[in-house]
């Protein structure tokens, strides 16, 4: 009985595991299908799969085996498909029923993915979630930990997420490890982020965003974080003395932002752990705190471009053995140079360049700081000589000491270092000749020695060095002849030799260095003739590494105080101000410097771009050779003994800009072919024997006549008119035939009385016609100069210069539209009534605008341009005939121009509702101010943008309008924006080259920060000046108002509120009141002048390559017209 029982418990039992593992087995079965029906979903949103790395997924295959797919248990785990160039518009919605995913990886494709809704469709139980350039866009949701809160790692990197950062997203990460959001484009302000439960978190990345705020002191609740990464944000204030809290942190890297305050101390009082410190590019101040000499483990110690002062804590680095790279350049650090870096034995890099060192370089550096490869300190106060012992740092690659106030002579002993690449010292004291040892460095690249006392010849064994890319050993004392080894140097780039004492012949064999693109060797001692080899180097072998990694300065001569077009500088580390301490220079009358990365004279690499051999002794003739220097952008060869004519070959020089021959004994016409070079904006062929007519055509008229100056037969604009010799006339020798008959020798009477009463009559009438035709033209000419003294009226609103035109109301108005052919100034002035104050409706900085009635009714716009200081006929023509070509909806269209004595008239046609200026802000002068609603302005703004993007991405040339604000965005009929006075700043500096870059960069308030820095204008400034704009629309502020901003303006004004988290405070509360509609209509208006306020921002963030393209601003203002939107502006 027992055992019956016992059977039959077993048997139950058993049936019930069956039972259990069939249903099991059968739910599996029914999972796996589901799983697979979300992946196939998926697969259909994908429109391009190039490597058919889909093509497997099919119903009759396992779907376990499909490409991409993990499975564990019969069920999807992990799906994979990174880095297979997927191209496609999805959503994550199908993967919300993949209850077992705990992995998914789509970086490194093509996708359009919104972020806003795709990231809330993930499973539950995800833990890891890598999208790093998969093409997200949209906010991050602030719900987002909370739906998934078991992610352990998230990477959501290099996408185009915008929006602020919510206020909760950083709750709910109970078991986040690592997150990833650098390089995407959210703002917001960190401070009010809620930071607690993160004690799983270990690394943080948010950098290349533009988040504001000051960094909060809640990071320090995150006591396992390993990295802090937050550089190239907007961050400001302090740095919390609470982040001294966080033991365990390895990385800390806060560089590029606008951080504030001292250092504090507490961060090296626990930074055992700290390997890499990276605080440059902010605003620190105060001193290192010695406290850093806790951080035993730090291997990097960024602290540059900041303004920290007083002396480098010596004590520091005794206890920093495993210190790899120290950077402080560009501080005000002072007093000695630390000798304590011999205590470093890992150190490799120092760099103390731009600071306020001073004493002597420590002999002993190289003592304990074997391993350095790389010792930078120009720009600083040194003195005394450069220690021998440097020879023991044998990893040593780069030396400079630049700008210093260095002096003995080079040691000899730096030829043992086989490593090293770079020798800089340029603008020191060093003397005596320059080492032959150097010629043993067989990796030199860089010898830049210029304007020392360095004396000797040139040592033949440095050219063992066959290395060498830079040679500038230009303002010293050297003697001798060029050495023929140049031509072994074929990667040598730039050779400097100006202003020594070197003699001899120049070696034809430089025409072997393929490399060389710059050759200066103007003002020594050199004679014979200029080898004709030279025109024919042929830089194409040129190898693309040349020069790279340098910072390179073109410093351009202007006038006669200093010989030579300029020089080149390696500037890497260099304040620009300190040249002017500079006592050679000091004297030179240079106002320009031309910096880049790499110069554009380096692009091409195809042959000499850069020759002066001025100021020598040269003879013979210019080579015809020189025409086959296509590249040739400078070419000086004045102060010699040149003779000949000058070659027509050089017409071919399509590049040239620069060309000065003056002062030499060239003959013959200047050639025809120099009509063809666009580019030459200075030609100086003075003190010669030349002859003949200036070429008429091209830039030769254009320029100035003391530039042809004492050449006694040389004629034509801008000299003299040529005079000409009519003595050859064709001669008249009328034959006679001898008698002629007796018929022809008496004319009848009869017909000689009937051919004079003819004449008579005819005579008659031909009074009577010119006399009504001199009346005519009396009365004309009386109405004539009633017209022109209207002009010079006291009810006019302009001065005019035209006295030196014969009949100027005669001049017609040269035209693009057909209706306006026969138009003439007269007419204009008539429009205008004397272009009269009360036809005037604007003025700014490119001159006044009048409106002018027709005589048919319709009306123009016509800007009498601002009077230049010179003429530029040519240049006015060209840029008109460019500007009257360009057409587009957007943009206020030339319909005509013309040049009448010294000023010059633009016609344009006339915008019904003036400009945004007047339409925001007022002006009741011209029309009463009226409010516009939130469509209106999102119109203006969307328009506007269109035609700056057309301006910057479609028009041919491209145009950077250098000046947009409010006042030059017009409103025609339809309240269509209209983008008005684009190619002015580009045609007013094409006319007057003596106005300053900084009179064309802009309107106070609409001007990018970077503008004050180099007047270097970009499309990137443009779009600061746009987004400058849209904050006017949004509320309804000037962009400069002591009243509302005191000493900052509107953009310093909405972002101090934005970080204060009141950005609604910032909209135009009477835009606000004319927001109506239901209020889920009010509601919806509101998020977009929101989601306006953050394309804003990204415009006007300082750094220029964190400011989107306007085809990046057109397509995000294009993402926010609504669905139903039929507007003008909805494409």
């Amino acid at each position: 009985m027992e055992f019956s029982r016992i059977k039959i418990l077993a048997l139950t039992t058993m049936y019930m595991v069956f039972s259990y593992v069939m249903a099991a087995e059968q739910g599996g079965y029914s999972s796996i299908k589901t799983d697979a029906a979300s992946l196939l979903s998926f697969k259909k949103m994908i429109q391009n799969d190039p490597n058919g790395v889909l093509s497997g997924w099919q119903l009759k295959k396992d779907p376990c085996n499909w490409y991409g797919i993990t499975c564990s248990l019969g069920r999807v785990t992990a799906l994979d498909l990174a880095q297979s160039n997927l191209v496609g518009q999805v959503s994550f919605s199908p993967f919300s029923s993949l209850d077992m995913l705990t992995a998914l990886n789509l970086s490194a494709n093509s996708f359009a993915i919104n972020s806003t809704t795709s990231l809330l469709q993930l499973p539950y139980g995800l833990k890891q979630l890598e999208l790093s350039f998969s093409g997200l866009v949209g906010h991050v949701p602030e719900s987002f930990f909370a739906k998934c809160p078991n992610l352990v790692y998230v990477n959501l990197a290099f996408n185009n997420l915008t929006g602020f950062l919510p206020e909760n997203v950083m709750l709910h990460i109970d078991n986040l490890q690592y997150l990833d959001l650098s390089y995407n484009n959210i703002t917001g302000s960190i401070s009010y982020l809620k930071i607690e439960s993160c004690n799983s978190l270990l690394h943080l990345d948010w950098s290349g965003n533009q988040i504001i705020g000051s960094l909060p002191a809640s990071f320090s609740n995150c006591t396992s974080l390993k990295e802090l990464i937050l550089p190239e944000n907007s961050l400001s204030g302090e740095i919390p003395p609470s982040f001294g809290e966080l033991t365990s942190l390895q990385r800390l890297d806060l560089s590029h932002n606008h951080l504030t305050g001292w250092i504090p101390s507490e961060l090296g009082n626990s930074c055992n752990s700290l390997s890499e410190l990276k605080l440059s590019n902010n605003n620190i101040t105060g001193s290192i705190p010695t406290s850093f000499s806790s951080c035993n483990l730090l291997q990097v110690l960024d602290l540059s471009n900041n303004n920290l002062t007083g002396p480098f804590p010596d004590s520091i680095l005794h206890n920093l053995g495993s210190l790899e790279t120290l950077l402080l350049r560009s501080n005000k650090i002072s007093g000695a140079f630390p000798a304590s870096i011999s205590f470093c034995k890992k150190l490799r890099v120092i760099d103390f360049s731009s600071n306020m060192l001073s004493g002597i370089i420590p002999p002993d550096i190289c003592s304990g700081a074997s391993s350095l490869e790389e010792l930078r300190a120009p720009d600083n106060s040194l003195f005394g000589p450069i220690p021998p012992q440097l020879s023991q740092c044998s990893q040593l690659k780069i030396i400079d000491f630049s700008i210093n106030y260095l002096n003995g002579t080079i040691p000899a002993e730096l030829g043992n270092l086989v490593n090293l690449e770079q020798l800089i010292a340029w603008y020191n004291s060093l003397e005596g000749n320059i080492p032959a040892e150097l010629g043993k460095c067989k990796k030199l690249k860089n010898l830049i020695l210029n304007n020392n006392h360095l004396s000797g010849r040139i040592p033949t064994e440095l050219f063992n060095s066959v290395n060498l890319e830079w040679i500038s050993l230009t303002s010293n004392a050297l003697s001798g002849e060029i050495p023929r080894e140049f031509g072994y140097l074929t990667r040598l780039a730039v050779l400097q030799l100006a202003n020594n004492s070197l003699s001899g012949q120049i070696p034809k064999e430089l025409a072997n260095c393929s490399s060389l693109v710059w050759l200066d060797l103007n003002s020594n001692q050199l004679s014979g003739e200029i080898p004709p080899r030279l025109g024919r180097q042929n830089g194409s072998k040129a190898l693309s590494g040349i020069l790279s990694g340098n910072t390179l300065v073109f410093v351009r001569n202007v006038g006669n105080s200093c010989r030579g077009v300029g020089g080149l500088l390696e500037f890497s580390g260099i304040r620009p101000e300190r040249l002017l301490q500079v006592p050679s220079l000091r004297s030179c009358d240079f106002t320009r410097l031309y910096s880049g990365p790499v110069l554009s004279l380096f692009t091409r690499y195809q042959t000499l771009e850069y020759l002066d051999l001025s100021y020598n002794q040269l003879r013979g003739k210019i080579p015809d050779e020189f025409g086959e220097m296509i590249a040739l952008q400078v070419l000086v060869l004045s102060h010699n003994q040149l003779s000949g004519e000058i070659p027509e070959s050089l017409g071919q020089l399509k590049n040239l800009g620069v060309f000065d021959a003056s002062h030499n004994r060239l003959q013959g016409h200047i050639p025809d072919s120099f009509s063809n070079l666009s580019f030459l904006v200075q030609i100086d062929l003075s003190n010669n024997e030349l002859t003949g007519r200036i070429p008429s055509r091209g830039q030769l008229s254009t320029l100035p006549a003391s530039q042809y100056a004492n050449n006694p037969g040389l004629c034509g604009v801008p000299l003299s008119e040529c005079q000409y010799n009519d003595n050859q006339l064709p001669s008249t020798n009328p034959s006679g035939d001898g008698q002629k008959g007796g018929r022809r020798g008496a004319a009848t009477s009869w017909a000689n009385s009937i051919v004079m009463g003819i004449l008579i009559s005819i005579a008659t009438v031909c009074i009577l016609i010119v006399w009504a035709i001199a009346m005519r033209a009396r009365r004309r000419e009386a109405e004539g100069v009633k017209m022109l003294n209207s002009l010079q009226a006291t009810h006019a609103a302009t001065t005019w210069k035209i006295e030196k035109e014969k009949e100027p109301l005669s001049i017609n108005v040269a035209t693009f539209q057909r209706q306006l052919r026969k138009l003439k100034f007269s007419q204009l002035i008539e429009a205008t009534n004397g272009f009269s104050a009360a036809s005037m409706i604007g003025s700014g900085g490119f001159g006044e605008v009048f409106k002018a009635t027709l005589k048919d009714g319709s009306s123009v716009a016509i800007k009498k341009l601002i009077r230049l200081s010179c003429q530029g006929d040519r240049e006015f023509m060209a840029e008109m005939e460019t500007l009257g070509k360009i057409k587009h909806r957007n943009l206020v269209p030339l319909l005509g121009y013309c040049k009448v004595g010294e000023e010059r008239l633009l016609v344009y046609e006339f915008m019904e509702y003036g400009s945004l200026e007047e339409m925001l802000h007022g002006r009741p002068r011209v029309r009463d101010r009226r409010i516009l609603n939130w469509e209106e302005r999102k119109k203006i703004a969307r328009g506007a943008a269109k035609g700056l993007c057309f301006l910057h991405h479609n028009c041919i040339p491209h145009i950077i309008h250098r000046d947009m604000k409010s006042s030059n965005v017009l409103l025609d009929n339809e309240m269509e924006a209209r983008v008005s006075d684009f190619g002015m700043a580009r045609l007013i500096s094409a006319l007057d080259t003596h106005l300053s870059v900084s009179t064309l960069a802009g309107t106070p308030g609409y001007v990018p920060p970077e503008y004050y820095q180099s007047f270097r204008c970009t499309s990137r400034g443009d779009v600061y000046s746009f987004g400058v704009i849209l904050l006017e629309l949004l509320t309804g502020k000037r962009p400069t108002d002591k009243e509302d901003f005191g000493d900052t303006n509107l953009v310093g004004w909405v972002k101090m509120k934005v970080r204060e988290g009141k950005a609604m405070e910032v909209i135009d509360q009477e835009l606000l009141s004319v927001t109506k509609g239901s209020d889920e209509a009010e509601a919806e208006q509101v998020k977009e002048m929101v989601r306006y306020l953050e394309i804003t921002l990204q415009c006007v963030d300082d750094f220029p390559s964190k400011r989107p393209t306007m085809l990046q601003v057109v397509a995000m203002l294009r993402e926010l017209i609504p669905a139903n939107s039929n507007g003008s502006n909805s494409g």
